[in-house]
């Protein structure tokens, strides 16, 4: 119940950012030490001078929050960090006093995204706490300085261990392998922040050392945010190996709602450690916004240079397997006259017509990899360019046994 008190707040903070430009306070009356949202709506409308929305009144269910022991103290801390300058609560005898510039309070819904996260990683530490422990680099048990390593950087909603198969095909080249895990929801700056705190870590405990990163999809624009922005380590990667990246965007980041439920399915069943809360902290569709063309994210990024001395590779997939097995049954279908009657007028019409149908969506399927356009993944300034007839998962996974359809390309450009 205190993530529903905690909703609502945040939510007129939105609401009054964009109403009023001026410090104000707002005492609302506490009972036996407890608040009723209804005391809140009411407070809000007689300090705005606003009436009681049906929006305002229908929070009036919420079970009342007891702000008299630690849980309490957890909440209103919560609130601050989540609302930071814009609005400061404390508590007296007999009410929760809320002092608010509204200059200051989340003024997009990007901030308010931004608020709600923060509110529930500090509302709920321990499970925070828990989901942390996922994120970051991984290293090597029995790292060695003086070997080359490799970084893989997934890609949306997936984990470290998607990337296993491929780590186990670099470790017999002798490279060593880490893997980056972050919350892929978040602001693809935050996931590029985490990227350089942890490669500086390494740095500042290790020294210096041969590094190229391997990023797939969104993975590879968290590694290009890193490589190409303020806090990079001059030198720190050498090569730079992109998979199937939308640098162009891609718009199956509409459908990334349904990667969300899938990831915390899985989670849900798999992991003792999982809490609702990390559906939330690990990020609220931000990334996915981000990676729609044309988004402001997207421009930014394109519009900085390469990074001078990394060898940038980027690699691309032509193959959509939705148009690909389209393609195919209509190549069946049109393969199930028999030879004996395939002479006659009708049935030579009916399977030519399906055999150029076949040939035309087989053309199609050679545009994309599923998520992402052939075209997408195309960005100025990069000249080793490589495109490979295989689908979005298929370049860094293996299928039917066989190796992960980029491997060759990776093989000899690490060798390079």
């Amino acid at each position: 119940m205190k993530s529903g008190i905690g909703g609502f707040v945040l939510g007129v903070a939105l609401m009054v950012s964009s109403a009023w430009a001026a410090p104000r306070e707002m005492r609302v009356p506490l009972r036996d030490g407890k608040l009723r949202v209804s005391d809140v709506s009411a407070s809000l409308g007689e300090s705005m001078r606003i009436p009681r929305s049906d929006w305002l009144r229908k929070w009036d269910s919420v079970a009342d929050i007891n702000l008299s022991g630690v849980s309490g103290s957890l909440f209103v801390h919560a609130l601050n960090e989540a609302l930071g300058e814009g609005c400061t609560i404390s508590q007296d005898a007999d009410a929760l006093v809320i002092r608010y510039d509204t200059e200051k309070l989340p003024h997009s819904v990007a901030e308010t995204k931004q608020a709600v996260r923060t509110f529930t990683a500090e509302a709920a530490p321990d499970a925070t706490a828990k989901q942390n422990r996922h994120y970051g680099l991984l290293l090597p048990a029995e790292f060695d300085t003086t070997r080359p390593l490799v970084i893989l950087v997934h890609g949306m909603d997936c984990k470290g261990h998607n990337w296993h198969p491929m780590g186990e095909l670099l470790g017999g080249e002798g490279y060593q392998v880490a893997y980056f895990t972050y919350p892929s929801d978040q602001p693809i700056k935050q996931s590029a922040a985490l990227l350089s705190r942890d490669i500086a870590a390494m740095w500042d405990m290790f020294g210096p050392m041969r590094v190229d990163v391997i990023g797939h999809s969104l993975g590879a624009l968290v590694a290009r945010a890193y490589v190409e922005g303020e806090d990079y380590i001059d030198s720190a990667v050498r090569r730079l190996i992109l998979i199937a990246p939308p640098n162009q965007g891609t718009q199956w980041a509409r459908a990334r709602w349904f990667l969300e439920l899938e990831e915390h399915y899985h989670l849900w069943r798999n992991d003792p450690d999982w809490s609702f809360s990390w559906s939330i902290t690990d990020g609220l569709g931000e990334a996915g916004a981000q990676i729609k063309p044309k988004s402001d994210f997207l421009k930014d990024l394109n519009s900085r240079p390469r990074r001078e001395n990394v060898q940038y590779t980027i690699i691309a997939g032509a193959e959509n397997p939705v148009w690909r097995k389209t393609a195919n049954c209509l190549e069946k279908s049109a393969n199930i006259v028999p030879d004996r009657y395939s002479h006659w007028w009708g049935l030579r019409h009916y399977e030519r017509g399906m055999q150029k149908a076949a040939d035309s969506i087989r053309a199609r399927s050679l545009k994309s990899d599923g998520p992402v356009s052939v075209a997408s993944t195309q960005l100025e300034g990069v000249e080793d360019y490589v495109v490979i007839t295989a689908d979005h998962g298929a370049l860094y996974y293996p299928e039917d046994g066989k190796a992960p359809a980029a491997w060759d390309t990776i093989r000899d450009r690490l060798r390079n």
